[in-house]
């Protein structure tokens, strides 16, 4: 069987797609694939294929194409997966230093800056806003125009209007899951897509630096009252139609490190290894 999964980064692509191929008989894995390379490099009977929309920007009908199952290559099943916006852009703020750090674009000193500004944030979640920790990032990383504003609506990293419309374009093809009943283990209706059973394994091997909370709701703790006011209004009928509908907070006195400054320092380090 050949499965396909789709989503954006940071949207649990990456442990959907090594749970389903956990659950085939050695089966194989393609971790996402470009444009110009084979969607299918393996001839094993069963493979599981990862692939990110903000890779095939400019392959736009292509994608299409793939994802309705009408391009060369052909899969038995097309599973789609989207998240809570607000939980993507806390993981896609953290991740983007990922890049830059293995790259070496920025200094040690602008990386020991970022990781100091995340420690803040996490000792006085309710004063430091996500608008005001987008724009200090923007200073310390010498970006232009980064903002939590910018993330939500024009990135492209996080589920924006454009990319739910492009979902919604693609019509029944394939299967839409959710991250979060995905990791509630709520799975009967994608067991049933699928026509197998999921295993219990969620170990994603080599990508473990994907994986930062497994949980969901973190935006709960961290966003501010400042933040609902600010982009409820511009993100706010997406996520309605997305089916994430509710603004509540949970204030707490302090974020758990191991999410947060601990997570980018794990990336940190293993970006400069590499």
């Amino acid at each position: 069987m050949k499965v396909l999964v789709f989503g954006q980064g940071k949207s649990g692509t990456t442990v959907l797609a090594k749970t389903i191929q956990h659950s085939l008989p050695d089966a194989a894995f393609v971790m996402e694939p470009k444009p110009d390379e084979a969607l299918s490099r393996d001839r094993a009977p069963h493979a599981v294929s990862k692939l990110l929309h903000g890779q095939w920007t400019q392959e736009i009908p292509r994608l299409t194409s793939v994802l309705r199952n009408e391009s060369q290559v052909r899969f038995d099943r097309i599973v789609k997966i989207i998240r809570d916006p607000r939980d993507q852009a806390l993981s896609s703020f953290l991740y983007a230093i990922y890049g830059r750090a293995q790259n070496r674009s920025v200094s040690d000193a602008q990386l020991r800056a970022m990781v100091e500004l995340v420690r803040r944030k996490e000792e006085n979640p309710s004063g430091i806003s996500f608008a005001d920790l987008c724009g200090e990032t923007n200073r310390i990383m010498r970006w232009n125009g980064y903002s939590s504003a910018w993330l939500f609506t024009e990135s492209g990293h996080v589920a924006n209007r454009n990319y739910w419309n492009f979902l919604r374009s693609l019509g029944e093809a394939g299967y839409l899951v959710r991250y979060e009943t995905f990791m509630q283990n709520d799975l009967a209706d994608l067991e049933n897509y699928l026509g197998f059973k999921l295993s219990g394994r969620r170990e994603v091997g080599e990508y473990e630096r994907t994986r930062r909370t497994a949980s969901w709701d973190n935006w709960r703790e961290f966003f501010t009252t400042e933040d609902v006011e600010t982009l409820r209004p511009l993100i706010g009928d997406l996520l309605f139609e997305m089916g994430y509908r509710d603004w509540e907070l949970r204030p707490v006195g302090r974020l758990n490190r191991e999410h947060f400054s601990g997570y980018l320092t794990r990336l940190i380090e293993e970006a400069r290894t590499r």
